[in-house]
């Protein structure tokens, strides 16, 4: 039901028959600097809730697939430096209820379109210049809060 990976330094890609634990509620990778994308097959966890990819600093889009994610209610994308952009179909996720992207510093151009439809999100957890790009969202997602975080000056998550 749950998988925790963290700090995994010698693993280049994830296990593909991981993806066909179609039961898992739970996927937390954190701290895994090598991982540069995530496979289509992510989209086959119809079942998951809570998906964190923290600090994985290589990480430069989330698959097309997501959008399968239909139960999906915690996306945690925090300090994913590489991600340029949020896929297409995001608003495809029905069931998000937060998504925490503080420190995604290469996010800088608008969102998609989708994004319209997350109408069950009720936070965004993010740094100052993310949270400038919410604010024409939050006059249609009236129930959103945006939330800054606090500058983090604890650089352990870093590769070394």
């Amino acid at each position: 039901m749950e998988i925790n990976i963290d700090y995994c330094n010698d693993l280049e890609e994830l296990p593909v028959g991981l993806y066909d634990i179609i039961h898992l509620k739970k996927i937390s990778i954190t701290n895994y600097h090598k991982l540069f994308a995530q496979p289509e097959e992510i989209g086959k966890l119809v079942n998951l809730e809570v998906l964190r990819l923290r600090s994985c600093t290589d990480l430069s889009k989330l698959p097309d697939s997501i959008r399968s994610l239909h139960k999906l209610s915690i996306l945690d994308i925090s300090n994913c430096l590489s991600i340029m952009k949020l896929p297409q179909h995001i608003g495809e996720l029905c069931n998000l209820k937060e998504l925490n992207m503080k420190g995604c510093l290469r996010l800088r151009t608008q969102f998609p379109e989708s994004i319209m439809d997350l109408e069950q999100l009720k936070l965004v957890v993010c740094d100052e210049e993310r949270a400038r790009l919410w604010e024409p969202i939050k006059e249609f997602l009236t129930e959103l809060k945006v939330e800054v975080a606090e500058k983090d000056i604890n650089l352990n998550w870093l590769p070394k």
